[in-house]
């Protein structure tokens, strides 16, 4: 089931415990029940952890936690500690005092019935997953689960970024309540919603794109994007008459995804769009090279490193031409891989009389700007463009897919910029530090 047309993610990955299931309900007495009779099968006599003591490991691999709060026991010792506290919980949880917390059931059907994916990353093990996805039912909404457990996953980053494999995606957010969550969003180039009602500590302070005091807020939160796509559109194209608009910015700036989003917003308006991207008519790796690190130096100033990095003849040819002329457009070709020496097949599909969304970087660039008849450009600062690129830096990329750098935008973008200031020559400078949109 794909989403509505103007639902502006794909997937929604979550955080368990503190998120979803109100870990309070059973942990802290769960383990202070084991605790106490661990103490006494090791003969230790000392104060029992308080309460906060005990919610202070939720979030944290489950070893971590043990260690935070026991650094005086010896390995051993806290081994049996764990494992008594450990079997504690699984009677509680076997007794049903697990639950989820307020507004969590709503906002998850709310969500599927939208049509979006929904993964669970968790720092927990695979057992204590599998009670939570079946004794709690989230399994109803959750196609997937990942844990410290799982194939592969070292870390909470690693679960998301093998989630966002599986749903084949980059169209995606993580809702946690920890700062470990934040982080693992960020370490894939995500954006982050923090729930403020969960189990962080007082002084855990997280920088995030959002936050929200309950689940009933999630969803409206979310389809900020699209209010703030469709405000953004209002005033780019104020009269609804475009027939092309481009969408460009830096690397990392989210202009593919913010693209693809405009034309579900623009279809959802029932007016027909179709998204074509620069990527399309990317050259191969070998004539990318030919030229050498210096052809930005040649005659034609800019346009050396655009032309050299995609095959603008081909664009204006097969689409920008026909397009403004009234017509179809139907092309199938080979491009050149985003990473690697590979060619892939690139399709494009623009109905008669459909406005057709170009996105790129240099769109402004004098070769192409005539061409289309509004241009927006996301602003983003430098240290958020870096942190993205990063986040998702070797994988796999494709609009809306996991994706690598686009290394190949570099030299054409920085030979523009270098001579034209990036706003210049646009319609509508828009900032797009929050890929949310703002609050």
């Amino acid at each position: 089931m794909m989403p509505p047309p103007d639902f502006p993610f794909d997937a929604v990955l979550f955080d368990l415990d503190g998120t979803l299931v109100a870990t309070d309900r059973f942990w802290p007495e769960a383990a202070r029940i084991g605790a106490k009779r661990a103490f006494a099968e090791l003969g230790l006599e000392r104060a029992l952890p308080t309460r906060d003591e005990w919610m202070s490991m939720v979030g944290y691999a489950i070893e971590d936690g043990f260690a935070n709060v026991f650094p005086d026991l010896s390995r051993a010792d806290r081994a049996r500690v764990m494992a008594c506290c450990l079997a504690e919980e699984d009677s509680a949880l076997r007794a049903g005092r697990a639950a989820t917390l307020p507004g969590v059931r709503d906002a998850l059907t709310d969500l599927r019935a939208r049509g979006v994916r929904l993964g669970i990353a968790s720092n927990c093990g695979q057992s204590y997953l599998d009670t939570m996805m079946h004794e709690l039912g989230l399994d109803r909404w959750f196609e997937e689960g990942r844990c410290l457990d799982s194939p592969g996953a070292l870390d909470k980053a690693g679960m998301l970024a093998d989630l966002l494999l599986t749903f084949g995606t980059r169209s995606a957010v993580m809702v946690g309540d920890r700062r470990g969550d934040r982080d693992a969003a960020w370490a894939n180039g995500l954006p982050h919603v923090h729930l403020a009602r969960g189990y962080a500590g007082t002084g855990e302070r997280i920088e995030c794109e959002a936050t929200i005091e309950g689940m009933d807020e999630l969803v409206p939160r979310l389809l900020g994007r699209a209010d703030w796509i469709r405000g953004a559109l209002a005033r780019l194209d104020p009269a609804a008459e475009a027939r092309s608009i481009g969408i460009t910015g830096r690397t990392g700036s989210g202009k593919s995804l913010f693209a693809r989003d405009l034309v579900r917003s623009l279809v959802a308006a029932g007016r027909p769009a179709a998204l074509c991207a620069l990527d399309d008519f990317l050259r191969p790796l070998a004539e990318r090279e030919a030229d050498g690190p210096d052809a930005s130096e040649g005659p034609g100033g800019p346009e050396c490193p655009l032309g050299r990095a995609f095959d603008i003849d081909a664009l204006e040819a097969d689409v920008l031409a026909p397009h403004a002329r009234g017509e179809a457009v139907e092309l199938e070709r080979a491009a050149g891989e985003r990473q690697g020496s590979g060619t892939r097949r690139a399709r494009v599909h623009i109905p008669a009389g459909a406005t057709l969304v170009l996105e790129g970087p240099c769109l402004a660039h004098p070769r192409l700007r005539p061409r289309i008849d509004r241009v927006l450009y996301l602003d983003v600062p430098r240290e958020t463009l870096v942190r993205r690129i990063a986040g998702r830096a070797a994988r796999p990329h494709g609009p809306g897919q996991p994706g690598g750098g686009r290394t190949h935008e570099l030299p054409a973008q920085a030979a523009f910029e270098a001579l034209s200031p990036v706003p210049e020559g646009v319609d509508l400078v828009l900032s797009a530090q929050n890929a949310l949109g703002p609050a």
